[in-house]
């Protein structure tokens, strides 16, 4: 069964739904009729008729149903403060930020039966931090007997080489019974540092030269940066209300405006939370990370919590592209001796949330 929806109407949904889900921190902007432009009319003799009003008519009964879904979903999320979410292990884009790139490319789409694939061990390196990468070739005889060499170089966006890393070459040879012939596979592991004259942005590039005088070229991206900020610790964590803070300890700090996240581990390092904090910094300072209570109330007793993947950044005064990177002394801190004693299950509660809530719920229910 098809439901007809009008432009206008489907439109006005997309961008309610944008508008109330895409930032909880940020108010839905209503225009009403006072807003709209005065459009002058001539004058005429004629008696003013007053303005004939339409109810509005109801949502079909797929968009009800469809914004009944958004309601439980956003209901759902709403229970905790946008700074302080349940975080899983399968939520790997939060529990891995700085990932390196993985960039594989299948050879058989240029005639070749095997692939190449590079593995970079972070994707944003602080300058003078060794940058690690494995690089893998594998295919069967007949891709290596078309092989004359294999070479790493690091180039700029301009696809200027900037250096020729050492590499440590690794062969392997294996009997595929089903295919009867050998599946071969070299790998080339490299460890090198940045220059200081290097730009940002950057590319390893794994070049493959063939026996007939053709190269192909597979490259991962990464980026080197200067740090303005390092976190040394964290202080001593305390209540507040229904939520846990703790200060994260900041020091050889560039002054400015600065974000932080981070994952917050139960402690044999299984996920529990992603935090966020913000605030000012001059030379040296904290950040408050803030855990809810709901988070934390039902733990096993009192016992030791840990911070990691902290992602520290310095803000731009203008608007722009301009972000700077701070860098963590360790990769985990421990929050020591949490007692869920101390918090409570009842969620998280804002006005203007529960006021968005309601109108979806209204959407998808209408009297």
């Amino acid at each position: 069964m098809k439901v007809w929806i009008s432009l206008g109407l489907l439109i006005a949904f997309v961008l309610l739904v944008g508008l109330l889900l895409g930032s909880r921190q940020q108010p839905v902007a209503i225009v009403s009729q006072e807003s709209l432009p005065i459009v002058a009319a001539s004058v005429s003799s004629e008696p003013v008729k007053a303005p004939v009003i339409q109810a509005p008519q109801p949502l079909p009964a797929a968009m009800q149903q469809a914004m009944t879904q958004v309601a439980a979903a956003y209901q759902i999320s709403s229970q905790y403060p946008s700074y302080s979410m349940p975080l899983g292990s399968q939520q790997t884009e939060l529990l891995q930020p700085n990932a390196g790139a993985h960039s594989v490319r299948d050879l058989n789409t240029v005639g070749l039966p095997g692939q190449l694939s590079i593995q970079l061990s972070a994707y944003r390196y602080r300058q003078e931090e060794p940058i690690e990468a494995d690089i893998t070739l594998s295919g069967d005889d007949a891709l290596f007997s078309q092989l004359s060499g294999l070479s790493l170089s690091v180039r700029d966006n301009n696809n200027a080489v900037l250096l020729m890393p050492q590499t440590d070459v690794q062969n392997s040879q294996a009997q595929n019974t089903q295919a009867g012939n050998n599946s071969s596979e070299q790998r080339l592991q490299t460890r090198f540092s940045s220059s200081d004259n290097w730009p940002t942005e950057l590319n390893l590039v794994a070049e493959l030269q063939l026996s007939d005088g053709s190269t192909l070229r597979q490259s991962a991206p990464f980026q080197v940066f200067t740090a303005v900020a390092e976190i040394t610790g964290t202080g001593t964590p305390y209540v507040d209300d229904n939520e846990l803070v703790i200060p994260v300890e900041i020091d050889k700090a560039a002054a400015g405006y600065y974000k932080l996240a981070a994952s917050l581990h139960y402690a044999d390092k299984k996920p529990l939370a992603y935090l966020q904090g913000k605030g000012r910094i001059g030379s040296s300072g904290t950040l408050e990370l803030r855990v809810h209570g709901s988070l934390l109330y039902n733990l096993d007793g009192i016992q030791n919590l840990w911070i990691g993947n902290l992602q520290l950044r310095k803000m731009p005064e203008k608007p722009g592209p301009e972000v700077q990177w701070g860098f963590s002394r360790d990769d985990f801190y421990a929050v020591k001796n949490v007692d869920p004693s101390r918090f409570s299950p009842i969620p998280f509660q804002d006005e203007q949330t529960l006021s968005r809530l309601q109108f979806l719920q209204s959407l998808g229910s209408p009297q």
